[in-house]
C-alpha cells in the first residue's frame, strides 16, 4: 500500500516537473541525487548510449537498467571498439546473462568487418556459482540474500542464441567456468570481457586467457570493485600481483581495464 502511494505521488509530481524520491538509508544504501544534465550523453544520445539502449531493448533488459550499468557499459563498449581495431585475434566473453553486452560487442565487431570468432561462455543455467569464502563481502550477506543473487542471474541459452543469430561469428559455449574452459583451446585473442561475479570463475578466466591475449589487447572485468561481489576484485588483485600489464585502469563506479 505504501509503495503504491509512493509511486502515485512520484508520478503526480513528475507531471509538473518535480522529481521526488525516497529511499531507506542503511550501511548498504546511501542514496545520492545525480544531476543528469551535467553529462551530455544523458541528454543527447551519442554512439555508445545509442548502442546501449538498442541492445538493452533487444535483450529485454529494461528492468535491470540503472545509472551504474549505463556508465560501465559506456566505457566497456569503447574498449571493445578499440580492441576490434587491432590487426587480428578472437574476442571472448565470460558471462553473458541475457546477451546485452554480447549483442552490443557483436554489433561493434560487425561494423569493423571482424573476421575472427567471438566465443561466449556461460553456464546458461542456475545463475551464479555458489558463494565461497573468497566471495564474502564487507556487507556480509545473509544466506537468503546470497541465494537471491545466485538465482537472479540465471541465463537462457535459446534466448541468447536468438539475439545473436544475425552474427555468424558468435559461438556460444555452454557450461560452468572453469570446467568449460578445459574443452576450449584459445587462439590469439584481442579482447576479453569477464562478467561472472564470483572469485573462482573470474580468476580462472583471467589466467586462462592471459597468455593468448595479444600485446595491446584488453581485458575488462565488469565486477571489479562491486561491493557485493568482492570475490571478483580479490581475483583481479591476486592476478595482477604476478603480471605487468601496460595499463590497469580501475573505473569509477565499477569495472577495471587491463591492457597487456
Amino acid at each position: 500500500m505504501l509503495r503504491q502511494l509512493y509511486k502515485l505521488t512520484q508520478s503526480a509530481l513528475g507531471r509538473v516537473g518535480i522529481y521526488a524520491a525516497a529511499a531507506r538509508v542503511s550501511p548498504r544504501s546511501d542514496p545520492q541525487l545525480i544531476n543528469r544534465a551535467l553529462w551530455r550523453p544523458f541528454a543527447v544520445d551519442d554512439r555508445w548510449r545509442s548502442l546501449y539502449k538498442s541492445a538493452q531493448a533487444r535483450t529485454k533488459g529494461d528492468p535491470t537498467d540503472n545509472i551504474f550499468r549505463q556508465c560501465r557499459f559506456y566505457s566497456t563498449f569503447q574498449m571493445a571498439d578499440y580492441a576490434a581495431g587491432l590487426a587480428h585475434g578472437d574476442v571472448i566473453e565470460c558471462g553473458c546473462w541475457h546477451g546485452h553486452s554480447t549483442l552490443a560487442i557483436a554489433t561493434l565487431l560487425q561494423e569493423r568487418g571482424f573476421t575472427g570468432r567471438f566465443h561466449v561462455f556461460d553456464s546458461f543455467e542456475g545463475g551464479l556459482s555458489d558463494f565461497k569464502s573468497e566471495d564474502e563481502s564487507f556487507f556480509q550477506l545473509s544466506a537468503q540474500e546470497k541465494s537471491a543473487q545466485v538465482q537472479q542471474f540465471a541465463s537462457d541459452f535459446a534466448f541468447v542464441q536468438s539475439v545473436t543469430a544475425a552474427f555468424p561469428f558468435v559461438e556460444l559455449h555452454r557450461g560452468w567456468i572453469p570446467e568449460v574452459l578445459a574443452q576450449y583451446r584459445p587462439q590469439a585473442t584481442r579482447f576479453v570481457h569477464i562478467d561472472v561475479d564470483m572469485y573462482e570463475p573470474t580468476k580462472a578466466a583471467l589466467e586462462y586467457f592471459w597468455d593468448s591475449l595479444l600485446v595491446g589487447g584488453c581485458m575488462v572485468i565488469d565486477d571489479y570493485n562491486h561491493s557485493v561481489f568482492e570475490g571478483a576484485t580479490r581475483a583481479v588483485d591476486e592476478f595482477l600481483k604476478q603480471r605487468s600489464p601496460q595499463l590497469v585502469y580501475k573505473v569509477p563506479l565499477g569495472s577495471a581495464f587491463i591492457i597487456k
